[in-house]
């Protein structure tokens, strides 16, 4: 929707935006192939123009979920150039509760999908450009969702503390277990002020890139008491890390930037969040 807000032409909002806004539609952001993976310009689904009044697209995409040559399309399902080819199950929430929370993902073959020109969104060749603005912050609510899972997590676990009694001493009471609470209270505050300067750059208008990715690699690491199905965290949050690109990813991308605003400025300084307090 950010997409759509920012990019979007008046027809395209009033046609598109207002229904998603009211609950009326649901949207699917269809960006990853097999071959290209986390490389966004390494895509081969291809448009072509016929005529003047439409685009015909061929190409298949996956992990489907709720660059100056590429270009973004909007398409109305279902549509005969649309096929989901399998669903592929995920870790994430099942039944009735998967599709409020846009569980799940298919992969898509795109077949001589015909999609009117007043469908292009953003223009001709800007799309990889709007994909980067769309994850940009897609990966800011992703490190939201993160901090309330990992508050969760600490009343969970505060919780059998404060009630779990060993050798005739409740966890409480011992000095390790506290240390060990207080050492995820720290990690949670850090976690916040992360995130609470990452909204402050982007509310400036500021590039957050490098902020998002810095977070993705604190934020997006779990653990588990055995990792079953019973534990609350067990399906959403193991999936963290693989959200809007994977960890090691942007371990890379951070990495590359360090070196990057060093060697431009003589400190790292802008590549760790100290081009704008």
């Amino acid at each position: 929707m950010m997409t759509l807000l920012a990019h979007g032409t008046e027809h395209q909002k009033e046609k598109y935006l207002k229904p998603l806004l009211n609950g009326e539609k649901r949207i699917c952001y269809s960006m990853t192939e097999k071959a290209a993976g986390a490389d966004a310009t390494g895509m081969q689904t291809r448009a072509v123009k016929d005529g003047n009044e439409n685009y015909v697209l061929n190409g298949e995409k996956w992990f489907s979920s709720a660059a100056s040559r590429y270009s973004t399309f909007i398409v109305e399902l279902p549509n005969p150039g649309y096929r989901i080819v399998r669903d592929i199950e995920t870790m994430a929430v099942h039944g009735p509760l998967s599709e409020v929370l846009g569980g799940g993902h298919s992969e898509v073959e795109i077949k001589d999908l015909v999609v009117p020109a007043e469908d292009l969104l953003g223009g001709e060749g800007n799309g990889f450009n709007m994909g980067q603005h769309r994850l940009a912050y897609g990966r800011l609510r992703h490190g939201m969702h993160n901090v309330s899972m990992a508050q969760r997590a600490l009343d969970l676990a505060t919780a059998h503390v404060v009630k779990r009694e060993t050798f005739g001493k409740l966890l409480k009471e011992r000095q390790g277990v506290q240390w060990m609470l207080a050492d995820c209270a720290a990690e949670i505050y850090k976690a916040r002020l992360m995130l609470l300067h990452i909204a402050y750059k982007a509310e400036k208008g500021a590039d957050i890139r490098q902020e998002n990715s810095i977070a993705k690699i604190f934020l997006a690491q779990y653990g588990a008491s055995g990792g079953g199905h019973g534990d609350p965290a067990a399906r959403r949050a193991r999936l963290q890390p693989r959200y809007a690109a994977c960890r090691m990813v942007h371990r890379w991308t951070v990495g590359r930037n360090v070196i990057k605003a060093f060697e431009r400025d003589g400190t790292t300084a802008a590549a760790c969040g100290g081009d704008l307090l």
